[in-house]
C-alpha cells in the first residue's frame, strides 16, 4: 500500500471514529422526536459543497467526506450522510435527455421534446438505460465499499414527476397540457413516476442498512420513514394542476415508499394545505420562511396555520442572521406544531451562537405550558 493510500485510509478511519462519537447522542434526539418526547429539532449544517461540477464516484465521495468532516464540528440535532448527487436530471437522462456537464457549475438537463404530441404514448424506459442513473448506482456501491454501514447514505436527488416532466418536455407545454390535454400529460407523468419509483427502490436495496430516511434536505434517521421528493412546481402550478396531478402523484410515490417528505422552494402554503388533504402518506414538508434564503418565502404564520395540529413535521429554512432568524421562528411557533429548524452555518462561532439561541427559544416555548 503506497503512502497516499495509507494516509487516505487513516483519515477515513479517523472520520468514522469521530462520526461514531456523536452518533448515539444525535440518534437519541431523532428517536425522541419520532416518539414525541422531543417537540423540535435543530438541523444545522455548513454550506453543502457536494453540489457542483462532480462527474465521478470518486470525486463525489471525496466531496461528501469533506462535508461530513465539516458537519461534525457544527452543533446540530441531525446526522450528516453521504449523498450520491449528480444533478436534478437523473430521470430526464433515463428518458434520453442530454445531461450537460458545465465547468465549475452544477450539471443541467436539456429537454428533448417541444410538444405534448411527441410524448403521447411514449414508452416508459428502464432506469438502467440512463447513464447518470447508472453513475448514481455505481457511486452508492463505491460509498458502501469504502465505508460499509459506518456512515449513513441518502437517496440521490429525487424530483417529482411534474418537475422531471419539465426537464424532458418544454415546461410551457407541460403546464399547458395539464389544463388542455390532461389525459396525454397524465399518462406521461404516470410513466415518469413509475421510473422514479423503480429507481428509488433499486437505490434503497443497494444502500441497505446504511439508508436513513426520508433523505436529502430533511433531518433523517433510521427511525424516520418515507423518501424526500423535490416538487418545486407546487409553488407555481395552478390549484387544478396540483390537485389533479402533482399531489396525487406524490401520494402514489409515498404509498409505495412508506411515506413522502415534500420539499418546494418558494411560497407554497396553498399547495401545502392541499397536501395535508390529498397526501395522507406525507411524513414531512420543507419550505423557506425567510427572504434571505428564498426571494419568495412562505409566511411563517401561514405555515403555522396550515400545519399546526396535523402531526406532520415541518422543516423550515431560515436565515443565519440571528435577529431575523429568531423573529421568523417566533412567528412560526404553535403548541401543536412539530418544527425542524434548518439553518446553514457561517462559521463555528456563529453556528454555536445560533444553535444556542434557537435551543433556548424552543426549549422555553415548549416547556412553558404553551405546548
Amino acid at each position: 500500500m503506497n503512502a497516499s493510500v495509507l494516509s487516505e485510509s487513516r483519515e477515513l478511519m479517523t472520520l468514522v471514529d469521530r462520526f461514531e462519537s456523536i452518533r448515539a447522542e444525535r440518534e437519541a434526539r431523532a428517536e425522541a422526536f419520532a416518539d414525541g418526547r422531543r417537540p423540535y429539532l435543530i438541523y444545522q449544517t455548513p454550506y453543502p459543497r457536494i453540489y457542483g461540477d462532480v462527474r465521478t464516484s470518486e470525486a463525489c465521495f471525496a466531496r461528501n467526506l469533506q462535508f461530513i468532516r465539516d458537519s461534525l464540528s457544527v452543533p446540530s440535532d441531525h446526522l450528516p450522510a453521504l449523498e450520491p448527487w449528480f444533478g436534478t436530471g437523473v430521470i430526464a437522462n433515463v428518458y434520453g435527455c442530454p445531461h450537460i456537464w458545465r465547468d465549475g457549475e452544477t450539471p443541467c438537463a436539456d429537454y428533448r421534446y417541444d410538444r405534448v404530441e411527441e410524448v403521447r404514448g411514449l414508452p416508459v424506459p428502464d432506469w438502467r438505460e440512463g447513464e447518470i442513473a447508472r453513475l448514481v448506482m455505481d457511486t452508492i456501491r463505491y460509498m458502501k465499499a469504502r465505508t460499509g454501514d459506518a456512515i449513513p447514505i441518502y437517496w440521490t436527488d429525487t424530483q417529482s414527476a411534474h418537475d422531471t416532466a419539465t426537464l424532458i418536455l418544454d415546461a410551457s407545454a407541460v403546464f399547458t397540457a395539464c389544463l388542455l390535454e390532461p389525459d396525454s400529460i397524465g399518462e406521461f407523468l404516470s410513466g415518469i413516476n413509475r421510473v422514479t419509483l423503480e429507481f428509488s427502490q433499486a437505490q434503497a436495496e443497494a444502500i441497505g442498512d446504511a439508508l436513513i430516511k426520508p433523505g436529502r434536505i430533511m433531518a433523517s434517521s433510521a427511525r424516520f420513514s418515507g423518501i424526500t421528493v423535490s416538487d418545486d412546481n407546487l409553488a407555481v402550478g395552478s390549484p387544478e394542476t396540483n390537485r389533479r396531478f402533482n399531489l396525487p402523484l406524490d401520494e402514489e410515490l409515498g404509498r409505495a415508499m412508506g411515506g413522502i417528505a415534500i420539499h418546494s422552494c418558494g411560497n407554497w402554503t396553498d399547495a401545502m394545505r392541499m397536501a395535508v388533504e390529498l397526501v395522507p402518506s406525507c411524513v414531512a414538508v420543507d419550505c423557506p420562511i425567510c427572504p434571505e434564503v428564498d426571494p419568495n418565502p412562505c409566511r411563517p404564520e401561514a405555515v403555522r396555520d396550515v400545519m399546526a395540529n396535523t402531526g406532520i413535521p415541518v422543516h423550515v429554512r431560515v436565515t443565519n442572521e440571528q435577529p431575523n432568524m429568531i423573529d421568523a421562528v417566533k412567528r412560526l411557533l404553535h403548541p401543536n406544531l412539530r418544527p425542524v429548524i434548518r439553518i446553514l452555518s457561517l462559521d463555528q462561532a456563529s453556528a454555536e451562537r445560533n444553535y444556542a439561541a434557537l435551543d433556548e427559544l424552543l426549549s422555553a416555548y415548549y416547556s412553558s405550558g404553551r405546548a
